[in-house]
């Protein structure tokens, strides 16, 4: 795997990766990250620190996030919540976690780290959450 794999897998797993004092930092949620994407990290970790400094991952704080990038984090949450029928904090979870996908997926492809198949949409994550939560509203029983 190089670098920009992990990267994308560490993203897609709900990691939120910044360099600190010359140091890779991240949190994810508990249980996220298994044994070989760590082993993978660990052996990447110059080339994960030179992808976060390049701007490969948003900002871990959402406060320094673009207006643009926090409108697309809030209407995807909304979708989330409606489409999904997802509690309104796990919508925005999972919305964070699909606008840190698309942003790196984006950059990635745009500076040639990877290849997007030529099929394939440029922005699939929230449709891609919806029919990953499609079965939950299918198997919701009705409310009397």
């Amino acid at each position: 795997m190089t670098a920009a794999d992990v990267l994308l897998a560490l993203v897609f797993a709900g990691a939120v990766l910044w360099v600190e004092d010359g140091r890779l930092r991240f949190r994810a949620p508990v249980g996220a990250l298994d044994d070989t994407l760590k082993a993978a990290a660990a052996k990447s970790r110059g080339g994960l620190i030179a992808l976060v400094r390049s701007g490969a991952v948003l900002p871990a704080d959402r406060t320094a996030w673009s207006e643009e990038t926090t409108h697309e984090l809030e209407e995807r949450a909304g979708i989330l919540t409606f489409e999904a029928d997802l509690a309104p904090a796990d919508a925005e979870r999972e919305a964070e976690r699909l606008v840190r996908v698309a942003h790196t997926r984006e950059f990635l492809e745009r500076h040639a780290f990877v290849r997007r198949a030529p099929h394939a949409p440029v922005d699939t994550p929230a449709a891609e959450a919806v029919a990953l939560f499609a079965g939950r509203v299918a198997a919701r029983t009705d409310d009397p």
